[in-house]
């Protein structure tokens, strides 16, 4: 069945818009609400979508889902057209398991080690791969050519690989026509990838990607390091749509920012396991953010960790900043990125596969979402892309 008209809660908080096709999930939801009646679309029998969940399970998902979005304002607009998305995916909107604590031991930092000692405990974060060393060379020289760019980058085969799979998606081949970009054939060298993207822009894209080998033996009591990358693609995905709809030059550094915003909180899974286990546990207890625990436990949060480590890196600026901000873009001097990262990172959070850990629908920032040129009537057309590629794009970097 299919709803002719909108079906509230009693409260008025939660809605199911018209148009929306009834499955077991929002069966369950309507008794729930204890709703006698709806008006629904004639000559529509039950369709696949209702089909295959038990009660037991759709139940489970839709208050799963309903929780999520708990501590978000029910009645702004945004928030309700993501919920009402996020309802309609439920059973594909699988929250983090809980963390084994027990199991985690501490590493060599003891206490409540600084942001500085993190980031100084692991010779791999000071010693980066020489491929990523030397693209952050060419990148920060501005005589450097279009030959410098490709056989630097060409001197890892694997990156080569997964840049030029990504150029060529057909994610990239929407975003490139979208800005009048897009080349009549199949990218198949370097050279062509630079001269496409520019310089700037391929360097920065093979600077993201070259950094994620590094995370390889994160704990598998904190995360599910599948879903954490599926998470950093969704808001990567999201975080570039949105700069191309608003004609931003330079759109590769916001899909580098989306895929690199949560790196603060691998290096927590990695060098404070214990610590970061038990801000997982914490926060599941008391039904908090996650990103509140770790301030209240560390003194600093993941975005702060992130954000230092781009800037040990020499990473661009706007990158570093995109990424040390994004849960607060108004506290730097310019919030542009940040933000458009920060609403990535909740509509992504709200209605895509994946998690970094937060069990909640990260927070409503009305102000970055009037930067980002997002508002809920744009939301089903900027998902429905982000789905179509979602997959595709996750695969690369697997």
């Amino acid at each position: 069945m299919v709803l002719a008209s909108d079906a509230e809660s009693p409260d008025r908080k939660y809605r199911l818009p018209a148009g929306q096709e009834l499955t077991d999930v929002h069966a369950r939801l309507l008794r729930n609400w204890k709703t006698r009646e709806i008006d629904v679309e004639p000559d529509l029998a039950d369709g696949p979508a209702s089909q295959g969940a038990s009660p037991e399970a759709a139940l489970a998902a839709t208050d799963a889902i309903l929780a999520r979005f708990s501590h978000l304002p029910a009645d702004e607009p945004a928030v309700a057209a993501l919920r009402d998305l996020a309802l309609a995916r439920a059973a594909a909107l699988t929250p983090p398991r809980a963390c084994r604590t027990s199991s985690l031991e501490p590493k060599t930092l003891a206490g409540k080690p600084t942001p500085e000692q993190i980031l100084a405990s692991d010779p791999v974060l000071v010693s980066l791969p020489e491929v990523f060393m030397r693209i952050r060379e060419v990148l920060s020289d501005p005589a450097s050519t279009v030959e410098e760019a490709a056989a630097v980058i060409g001197k890892d085969p694997s990156l080569t690989a997964k840049l030029l799979k990504l150029v060529n998606s057909a994610f990239y081949a929407r975003t490139l026509r979208v800005s009048g970009g897009l080349p009549p054939g199949p990218v198949d060298t370097l050279s062509r990838a630079v001269m496409l993207l520019g310089l700037n822009q391929l360097s920065t894209l093979a600077m993201g990607v070259s950094v994620l080998p590094l995370f390889k033996d994160i704990p598998a009591e904190c995360i599910d390091m599948r879903l954490f990358w599926r998470h950093s693609v969704g808001v990567g995905l999201v975080a570039k749509l949105l700069a191309v709809r608003l004609g931003d030059p330079s759109p590769e550094r916001f899909f580098v920012a989306g895929l690199l915003h949560d790196i603060g909180r691998l290096v927590l899974y990695k060098h404070a396991p214990a610590l970061a286990g038990e801000a997982l546990s914490r926060a599941a207890r008391t039904d908090r953010y996650l990103l509140d625990v770790e301030r209240e436990m560390l003194g600093f949060d993941h975005a702060v960790l992130g954000g230092m480590l781009l800037h040990k890196w020499r990473f661009p600026e706007s990158l570093e900043q995109a990424v040390w901000r994004h849960h607060d873009p108004l506290s730097g001097e310019v919030p542009l990125e940040p933000a458009i990262v920060g609403v990535a990172d909740m509509v992504a959070g709200a209605v895509l596969p994946g998690t970094s850990g937060e069990r909640l629908v990260p927070r409503h920032l009305p102000e970055a979402w009037r930067m980002a040129g997002l508002d809920a009537e744009a939301l089903p057309n900027l998902l429905e892309t982000a789905e179509a590629h979602f997959d595709v794009v996750c695969a690369m970097f697997s």
